[in-house]
């Protein structure tokens, strides 16, 4: 699994966030680095080379920030569907995280979680096409990113927009989505 040259750590204000709405616990950050998990201090965290996207996410909740780069189809989890046509074309790190998010999510191998996008269309158009109807917070300001190297220097100029997309507790969704609400309505714009 390639990443991008330089990769990027989640804004602070997004991780205290993400930690209070999870009661002071994340416990698996599928798409980490040791630099990363000093700021997002996840119970367990998977690295570039342990590639989270082969691993098992068995937890109570998860943050996932996803690589900015592109997978080749070599590179991408194998598709599950029977009669599902395998297209031949390079997708987003992003896409294809959040697609392994979802299916992870539907095998009930988390209860919850948080997914931090930088790629607006992943997070608008992707998430229409592929039927994902979660509740999802809208940044209000652009995200101040890190980059993801020993000392955490602040990325500068950066263009990308912030979109938080939750995949709600099965247990008490509708309260869980109202604390969702709640909590990131001080970052952006709730829509659920």
């Amino acid at each position: 699994m390639p990443l991008a040259n330089q990769d990027f750590v989640s804004p602070p204000e997004i991780i205290g966030v993400t930690t209070a709405f999870f009661n002071g616990q994340i416990e698996l950050d599928p798409a980490s680095s040791d630099t990363a998990n000093s700021m997002v201090c996840a119970n367990k965290y998977f690295t570039h080379d342990h590639n989270g996207l082969k691993q098992e996410w068995k937890a109570k909740n998860i943050y996932l920030y996803p690589p900015r780069d592109f997978l080749f189809l070599s590179e991408q989890p194998a598709e599950t569907n029977i009669f599902f046509r395998k297209r031949r074309f390079v997708k987003s790190a992003q896409r294809v995280w959040l697609e392994e998010c979802l299916r992870r999510y539907r095998k009930n191998e988390f209860d919850e979680g948080i997914v931090f996008l930088t790629s607006t269309e992943v997070a608008l158009l992707v998430t229409q096409k592929l039927n994902i109807d979660m509740p999802i917070c809208i940044l209000n300001k652009r995200p101040e990113l890190y980059i993801d190297m020993p000392g955490l220097p602040k990325l500068i100029n950066t263009k990308c927009l912030g979109f938080i997309l939750y995949f709600p507790c099965l247990l008490n969704p509708l309260k869980r989505i109202q604390e969702f609400n709640e909590l990131y309505s001080d970052l952006g714009r709730v829509y659920f």
